[in-house]
């Protein structure tokens, strides 16, 4: 495959290689922000009228997440209610897993962890009140 300065030519140009954001579909705008920024304390910033209720959050260098609500899912119960590395989800990195557990524990928040995965950091899987799975991963390793 050529290359070119911003990264591999492709039949939409040069790709940057920058992931600009995440989307998530919810049925329910203030439960997601509930979870997402109250559980998850994720800084919310402006987001433009599409017309359609939804919020975006703030990532960090230049990634956002895109709460998009649609009235309409359904999600089939095992992936609604189970934790399984293989649904759908995202992750974001933390500084430390470890703490980012025991501030989920306080919360009351449900989790599945892997404590030292085959990644060499440990892995903690939460869902959004629809089930969206979102990981979160970084060094630690205690229970």
């Amino acid at each position: 495959m050529a290359q070119a300065s911003g990264g591999p030519i492709t039949v939409m140009g040069s790709v940057t290689g920058a992931l600009a954001h995440v989307s998530v579909t919810v049925t329910d705008v203030e439960r997601a922000r509930a979870f997402y920024g109250g559980v998850l304390g994720l800084p919310e910033v402006d987001r433009p009228d599409f017309g359609f209720p939804g919020i975006w959050y703030d990532l960090g260098r230049g990634l956002q997440l895109h709460i998009i609500v649609n009235e309409g899912l359904s999600r089939p119960a095992a992936e609604r209610d189970g934790f399984d590395v293989r649904y759908p989800h995202f992750a974001i990195g933390v500084e430390s897993a470890d703490a980012a557990a025991a501030a989920l524990r306080t919360r009351g928040v449900r989790m599945d962890e892997l404590l030292n995965s085959v990644t060499g950091l440990r892995q903690l899987f939460v869902k959004d009140p629809d089930g969206n799975m979102v990981e979160l991963i970084g060094p630690g390793g205690r229970p």
